[in-house]
């Protein structure tokens, strides 16, 4: 490392009450190993005065590092590893030790670097690639394994860098839910140990973890880590981060309270206290624990992002519903009248609240009574949603969980998820996305939050594609890429896809997976299976066992009819990608480049292998266009019914395809094509405008006005139109008072507007 890069390192790193974790033999020097040895056990004041001698007496600056950095000054040890590299600029074993300090002040990508500049001086160095492996599993990153074998594989490695690669590949496991494959490496984890004399106590804290996941008591593991260390946090809080991975926060919540009661200091496990607690909607407790973390660690951005996250929820409206939507309000469609419906709790921001909160409370409590009916689940608890219009905020309120490229998450009772003002418009259709999540309330719920991660993604997708706001299955083309590739994971490991991909795209190709094997237990064995599958995982964590329980088959087999499946329904197309991009591409080039009917010749191609094709880019889209470029306005008004009818919901198609039913006197199609835009781009003025107008010329009286509603919320370049629009719907429903005070609001801002005057006499002379 060159002296400049070595200086740079050293204003990142600041000071922070952070204890070092176990080195397992990575410190070597014996006066260092004795002082860590009363450490970690009960006799840690003993263990302080240890340190505090070494920082006084020691000539070397690698052991006052670590020995100031046991004391909790961080800035001090950064100072003397920096020292030590000075001294010795070719030692791989001060970086390694550096780096792993750089992971105590929350910088990772440093601490990696610095990992790998150790392992270009000492290839062979175990500690330095189970620290960069370390890195990479906290990031949920299949490279991992890239660091971890070759440890595993060398029986000559040093006994700390072997017993951590196990603990760690154990870990990997826990979090994929391999159970079985996490037993072994805890097996031979406990062997190195007891031979090598190694502290057993993050080696128990898994142990407790394994056991919980198999519904059996951990209790005993625990019980021996604090025996060892009556002040190890981390014998509760180890266990408790896979209760968070499998989204079971009320059992996590317990076992963090406890490890915070054991270590107070242990300043992570209060954050992830705080962020359960988030979890459940319990606000002021989470704030209470991430202000003691943030004063004893103020560098963690998770604790300072999390209290500015606090902060900025301030400005969220909060509405509370105690029964379901009248039918007709709140925009497109009606819920149905059940009073016994549970109370549903709206936070959003108040600069979107008026225009979007009508929709997210019809959607919401349509999906409670859909979802009530098709699960047999009567939820005991309001249903909060927090829409974010700023994604930083709600990134923040998702960390910590595996996954890429969120849109919304549920974690039980609660779910948090993205405005479509946080992203470009129709990048995402935010009607679907709050149906998949109201799914997960039930799925979660119903099974106590034992449901694998599979088959919640599993059900959401699949009720996406049958009951949400738009039907047919939309599948991006490189799911298909996958499945042609043999890329399609057995049943039983499917929730690795979610949590550790082992390519960019894996992630997405896993829920549309899921989604797939949940259409195919629907229409192979019936939705009641469906179900039972669901509710046998309030009795097993085992996916196999869970299949043959429910559907009579084994795995193996469930597999191989499913892959049968797919080849049914998608041959064809599986066998031609490379004639479907191809023709896809050149559909919408053509397009651009005003060849209409090579456009429309490419786009029939395309379409004749997936017709479900409504993804962005759609050969529908380019087809509709380029008929309509050439006149042959029918066929494009066909071509988009077509698109629309099988879920596409690009605006400024849908909004062409309004106009032309308008035009063909076909109002009430125009008007529900209109009121689909709203789950894609709510906050577009002229759209409310267009929508009201058509509701009301069908004496939809209600849902116009609250179109108009939403219209003026956006503040309106023509206030005094708005104001007018408002006045015509008050005048509709008989409500002469508002209509009034509309029409004189008009009428101020523009004194000759001459329907508004018309109007005003019309009501006068009433």
């Amino acid at each position: 490392m060159k002296r400049a890069a070595i200086g740079a390192l050293a204003l990142a790193c600041t000071a922070a009450a952070v204890a070092r974790d176990l080195p397992y033999g990575a410190v070597t020097d014996a006066a260092v190993r004795r002082c860590d040895a009363l450490h970690w056990s009960p006799q840690r004041e003993a263990a302080r005065s240890c340190y505090r001698s070494l920082l006084a007496q020691s000539g070397d600056p690698a052991v006052r590092a670590e020995a100031a950095w046991a004391l909790g000054d961080l800035k001090s040890a950064n100072d003397w590893f920096r020292d030590a590299l000075v001294a010795n600029p070719a030692s791989a074993g001060v970086r390694e030790r550096w780096g792993e300090l750089y992971i105590d002040t929350h910088q990772e990508q440093q601490a990696l670097d610095l990992f790998k500049e150790a392992l270009q001086r000492d290839p062979r160095n175990a500690f330095a690639k189970v620290g960069a492996a370390s890195v990479l599993v906290d990031e949920f990153a299949a490279e991992a394994a890239t660091y971890l074998t070759p440890v595993l594989n060398d029986t000559g490695a040093a006994p700390g860098a072997r017993l951590r690669a196990l603990l760690l590949s154990a870990r990997a496991a826990l979090e994929d839910s391999d159970t079985g494959k996490a037993a072994a490496f805890l097996e031979q984890a406990g062997a190195v140990a007891s031979q090598a004399q190694l502290p057993q106590l993050e080696l128990d804290a898994l142990r407790a973890a394994l056991d919980f996941m198999n519904g059996a008591n951990g209790e005993r593991w625990i019980e021996s880590a604090l025996k060892e260390d009556p002040a190890f946090g981390d014998a509760y809080a180890v266990p408790a981060h896979f209760y968070v991975i499998s989204r079971r926060q009320r059992e996590a919540i317990a076992l963090y309270q406890k490890a915070v009661q054991a270590q107070p200091d242990l300043w992570s496990a209060r954050v992830e206290l705080a962020s359960c607690l988030l979890r459940e909607n319990r606000l002021t407790e989470a704030r209470v624990q991430l202000e003691a973390a943030y004063q004893g660690d103020p560098y963690d951005p998770i604790t300072s992002n999390t209290l500015r996250l606090l902060d900025s929820l301030r400005n969220f409206d909060v509405l509370v519903y105690p029964g379901p939507v009248e039918p007709g309000a709140g925009g497109a469609g009606s819920a149905r009248a059940d009073r016994d419906m549970p109370a549903l709790i709206l936070r959003v921001h108040k600069k979107e609240s008026a225009v979007l909160a009508p929709y997210a409370r019809q959607l919401a409590q349509q999906a409670i009574a859909t979802y009530s009916e098709r699960y047999r689940f009567k939820l005991r608890e309001p249903v909060v949603i927090e829409i974010y219009a700023d994604h930083a905020d709600f990134a923040v309120r998702t960390a910590g969980l595996p996954g890429i490229g969120l849109l919304g998450v549920t974690f039980g009772y609660l779910l948090a998820m993205d405005s479509p003002s946080s992203r470009p418009v129709n990048e995402f259709h935010w009607g679907t996305t709050l149906w998949h999540e109201m799914a997960h309330v039930f799925t979660l719920e119903s099974t106590d939050h034992r449901v694998p991660r599979w088959l919640s993604e599993g059900l959401s997708v699949f009720e996406e594609w049958r009951t949400g706001p738009i039907k047919g299955m939309e599948i991006p083309g490189y799911v298909f890429t996958a499945f042609a590739q043999g890329k399609a994971l057995p049943v039983a490991d499917l929730d690795r896809g979610f949590i550790r991909p082992e390519y960019p795209e894996q992630v997405q190709v896993s829920y549309m997976q899921a989604g797939l094997i949940c259409d195919f237990i629907d229409r192979s064995f019936g939705f009641d299976k469906l179900r039972d599958l669901l509710q046998q995982f309030t009795h097993t964590s085992d996916t196999p066992q869970a299949i043959t329980a429910a559907l009579g088959i084994s795995a193996a087999e469930f597999d191989r009819r499913f892959r049968a499946d797919l080849q049914q329904q998608f041959g064809p197309l599986l066998h031609q990608l490379p004639e479907w991009n191809r023709a896809r591409a050149a559909a919408n080039a053509a397009q651009s480049r005003s060849d209409w009917e090579a456009a429309i010749a490419n786009a029939k191609q395309a379409l004749a292998l997936w017709a479900q094709d409504v993804e962005d880019g759609s050969p529908y889209v380019a087809m509709a266009a380029s008929y309509a470029a050439s006149n042959r306005n029918e066929l494009a008004q066909r071509t988009l019914e077509d698109y629309w009818r099988r879920g596409g919901h690009d605006p400024q198609a849908l909004k062409f395809l309004a106009k032309r039913l308008e035009a063909a006197n076909r109002r009430a199609d125009a008007v529900a094509v209109l009121q689909s835009i709203n789950y894609v781009a709510p906050f577009d003025y002229e759209l409310h405008g267009e929508l009201g107008d058509g509701l009301l010329e069908l004496g939809r009286n209600t849902e116009a006005l609250a179109e108009y509603q939403a219209a003026m919320a956006l503040d309106p370049p023509d206030l005094a139109q708005a104001h007018y629009r408002l006045a015509r719907a008050q005048f509709a429903l008989g409500a002469q008072p508002e209509t009034r005070k509309q029409l004189l609001a008009a009428l101020e801002i523009a004194p000759n507007f001459e329907p508004a005057q018309r109007l005003l006499l019309q009501i006068d002379h009433r």
